[in-house]
């Protein structure tokens, strides 16, 4: 029988799509293919080894940005008590030489860089060597170089020092009619820390504001930065001095308010329809300027600087008076005290006989007689033309009873008053003898109609 070769492909064409469709492919197996990949792996990374070790033995690399550290701990200038003072962290750049496969993955975490202290044994300047080495004590790495290789670094004693602060705030001022009295700091003072002979320059400490504000009343305001200066006023930038930089400062501005206070004398002893008005009065100074911590204060008030009867007033006499001031209260005007002048000019003074005298305000039930007749020698003062026309008639001395109630005998000032004339007073003390009785009392009447009697044969 002859065989047929009939191809394979050609056999597919002529199946029905159906049958091609429902043939499976067949799955790749691929577990001989993953063995070989891992042994391939393997195979390369014992290539490298080897070849590092027989082709690059030892390899020459950088590594940059190894940070330095410097510590005293363990050391003479710990011991003494010294720090560094301008000591200020940075890195350097460090070329080594080792083995590759122990430096050939180093980075800046496998090394470690220090500065060298150990010549450190008192205070100065010193130019110190950086001692750089590998973390890993069991690598085989040298050092070939460091950049930079030393550090300057000054040594010193630190110490510290409280500095009181002051207010400089150039853009804060008052309002019309209100005086900034006072700005103080919260803390009050600034501690600084450093060596003492930078310490020993600073002169003051200063709070900066620059806000710009007009005040009204007492205000709180946070200080934008402290400053330090020498004697000479100079700015010191010193970054061996350090201080608190979370510590805030806040300044307290004190407002008071401008006030003017009237003077004035207080008159007492004054009869019935005296014009005070008319008083010859002059003042050193009429008002003054003070400042009062009590903003609710009136713009102007009168005060009284003291008193005097008007029996004591004579023509050209001077009185002295301290200025009164409230608790908190300052005199910007500078004189504390006023003189009070009564002035001489176009008023005069007279000698008259005072004859009727009279009582009020008797005790009740309480009979009143006036022992003394007359009062011969009463000065009298005024403006000249008035002085110049009172007759005797017109002067009334008045005893005032109401401080009596007992019977006895008194001696009592009396008030002079001139009757149709109220710019004219009276100088001096007129005593006048009274007795005070029951009016059952014959000895009272007697004495009564004896003073009667006697009144009617002196006129």
């Amino acid at each position: 029988m002859e065989k047929v070769n009939i191809d394979r492909s050609d056999m597919q064409r002529r199946l029905p799509a159906s049958n091609v469709s429902r043939k499976k492919p067949k799955r790749k197996r691929h577990g001989a293919d993953f063995a070989l990949r891992i042994v391939a792996v393997f195979a390369a990374i014992l290539v490298w080894f080897i070849l590092s070790i027989t082709q690059y033995p030892t390899i020459t690399r950088t590594i940059n940005s190894i940070p330095v550290n410097l510590s005293l701990e363990d050391t003479i200038a710990k011991e003494k008590g010294l720090s560094a003072l301008n000591f200020k962290d940075f890195s350097v750049d460090v070329e080594i030489k080792g083995m590759n496969y122990e430096i050939g993955n180093y980075t800046s975490s496998d090394l470690s860089a220090t500065v060298d202290v150990s010549k450190v044994t008192k205070e100065g300047d010193y130019k110190l060597e950086i001692d750089v080495k590998s973390t890993h004590s069991t690598d085989n790495c040298t050092i070939v170089s460091v950049t930079p290789s030393t550090v300057q670094v000054t040594f010193g004693r630190m110490t510290e020092k409280q500095i009181p602060i002051q207010v400089d705030a150039p853009n804060i001022s008052p309002q019309d009619g209100f005086i900034l009295k006072d700005a103080t700091v919260t803390p009050d003072q600034i501690t600084v820390k450093g060596p003492e002979n930078s310490l020993e320059k600073i002169s003051k400490a200063v709070a900066k504001i620059s806000k710009n504000q007009k005040l009204s009343e007492d205000t709180d305001i946070k200080a934008d930065e402290i400053v330090l200066y020498d004697s000479e006023n100079n700015v010191i930038n010193d970054s061996a001095i350090t201080t608190d930089e979370n510590q805030t400062y806040t300044a307290h501005f004190v407002v008071y308010k401008k006030k003017t206070l009237k003077l004035q004398v207080a008159i007492q002893n004054v009869p019935e329809n005296f014009d005070i008005s008319s008083l010859p009065v002059t003042y050193s100074q009429t008002e003054i300027t003070i400042s009062t911590p009590k903003l609710d204060d009136k713009d102007t008030e009168t005060v009284t600087v003291g008193s005097i009867p008007l029996s004591q007033i004579n023509l050209g006499k001077e009185l002295v008076f301290d200025i009164p001031l409230s608790a908190g209260e300052v005199n910007l005007s500078g004189e504390s005290k006023v003189t009070v002048t009564f002035d001489s000019n176009e008023y005069t003074a007279s000698l008259v006989r005072v004859s009727n005298i009279i009582t009020k305000n008797n005790p009740a039930g309480k009979k009143v007689s006036v022992e003394t007749m007359s009062l011969p020698m009463v000065t009298i003062i005024g403006p000249r033309y008035e002085i110049e026309s009172i007759q005797e008639n017109d002067l009334v001395a008045t005893v005032d009873m109401s401080d009596i109630s007992k019977d006895g005998s008194y001696s009592k000032s009396a008030t002079i008053s001139v009757s149709g004339h109220n710019k004219i007073w009276c100088y001096g003390t007129n005593e006048v003898q009274v007795v005070v009785s029951d009016p059952s009392d014959d000895s009272s009447s007697k004495t009564e109609t004896t003073s009667a009697a006697i009144l009617a044969n002196s006129d």
